[in-house]
């Protein structure tokens, strides 16, 4: 086991998950969102936060009656956002969370793949673009940023043919 495996598991489940949260986040975030993406009680959220902020990995903003959390800029963070460091990937998330979309015929990723980033076509009838763009979101708000477009097959085979979709392509269903 390499040294920052054995280190990460050393950390309690809860602080692990909550720092999973804030470190792969470039955002601000309130105390309730942090709890429930990491899903911590609020409680226990609270309690950690504070011990963040005065170990100096988190700055906590206030105005009024609200409060927002986010990381620091140091060595403390930077060490534990590479011990913290999960590859994701957006593509593959995306295409699963869209299997249960019946009018998808086909998902291709145009372009290459980069890193937090991708272009994908969705080729059908009557797609549920609101279901799509739910799907987006999520990704967004895991730092993934993917950009898609819906077509019809003949429209995708028209536009193929006069060249505006040349280059890389690969049918990911």
């Amino acid at each position: 086991m390499v040294k920052k495996e054995i280190l990460a598991k050393l950390i309690d489940d809860k602080k692990a998950a909550i720092l999973q949260v804030v470190l792969n986040s470039q955002e601000e975030m309130y105390l309730k969102e942090i709890a429930e993406k990491s899903n911590v009680s609020v409680t226990s959220t609270f309690r950690i936060l504070q011990e963040l902020v005065k170990l100096e990995v988190l700055k906590k903003r206030e105005w009024k009656t609200s409060k927002v959390y986010s990381c620091l800029q140091n060595d403390k963070v930077a060490f534990l956002k590479e011990l913290f460091y999960e590859e994701f990937d957006g593509v593959t998330e995306f295409v699963k969370s869209l299997e249960s979309i019946s009018n998808i015929q086909n998902i291709i990723l145009h372009g290459s793949r980069k890193k937090g980033k991708a272009n994908i076509l969705l080729i059908g009838n009557d797609i549920d673009v609101s279901l799509v763009e739910k799907e987006r979101q999520n990704l967004k708000e895991r730092n993934f940023e993917l950009s898609y477009m819906t077509l019809t097959k003949e429209q995708y085979e028209q536009m193929a043919k006069m060249g505006l979709y040349s280059g890389e392509k690969k049918v990911l269903k």
